[in-house]
């Protein structure tokens, strides 16, 4: 049978140990003490505090990402604007699409007619089919006077359109002359350009 000991006769012994193992009997209970509180509340705190602290990092670190974006967008926004203009400019001069190029094809040989030049050879090269646009080269052998030949030319310059005078030589024909001037004779190559159409762009 087990031997029951009293509370009285622990604390009797313990009144018998001298003062040094009374001080360290406190000394042990008082860090089973601090040690259990530390396991039980302490520590759960600490890895709190240590979960946040490393949010709180996370989220300054986001804050100054968003910072460097934000301060950003005022450029940004600018150059949005002028990518648009310049999409606005390209879809006014570019023809949108193939059938509106023939017509402005055609319309350089109703141009010459009208100042008075001489349509000897008109050729449309193929088309070159970029990412955003298509260009095609047209070879133009012209006759007329020097002026006409320059007002034809000026008047191109002045369409509505992005056409690009790529080369251009003029000669004399010999013995060919008209009330005592020169008729010249013109070759020349112009570049000129269309935007793709919906169905291009999509088939891309």
């Amino acid at each position: 049978m087990p031997m029951k000991i009293s509370r009285q006769a622990i604390i009797a012994e313990i009144d018998k140990l001298s003062r040094t193992k009374k001080i360290l009997i406190q000394v042990l209970i008082l860090a089973a003490i601090c040690g259990a509180a530390w396991y039980f509340y302490l520590a759960p705190v600490r890895d709190n505090i240590s979960r946040m602290q490393q949010e709180v990092e996370s989220l300054q670190q986001d804050i100054n990402i968003f910072s460097a974006q934000a301060a950003k967008f005022p450029k940004m926004e600018e150059e949005v604007a002028a990518r648009e203009r310049e999409l606005l400019l390209a879809q006014t001069l570019l023809p949108e699409d193939a059938h509106a190029l023939e017509r402005l094809l055609a319309s350089f040989e109703r141009i010459g007619d009208e100042r008075g030049v001489t349509f000897l050879m008109f050729q449309p090269g193929s088309e070159e089919v970029k990412e955003h646009f298509a260009a095609r080269n047209v070879q133009l052998r012209l006759q007329g006077y020097f002026h006409n030949l320059m007002s034809y030319f000026d008047e191109l310059s002045r369409l509505d359109r992005l056409v690009s005078l790529q080369s251009l030589r003029l000669s004399p024909l010999t013995g060919v002359r008209d009330r005592d001037r020169a008729v010249l004779s013109a070759e020349a190559v112009l570049l000129v350009y269309r935007s793709l159409s919906k169905a291009e762009l999509e088939r891309d």
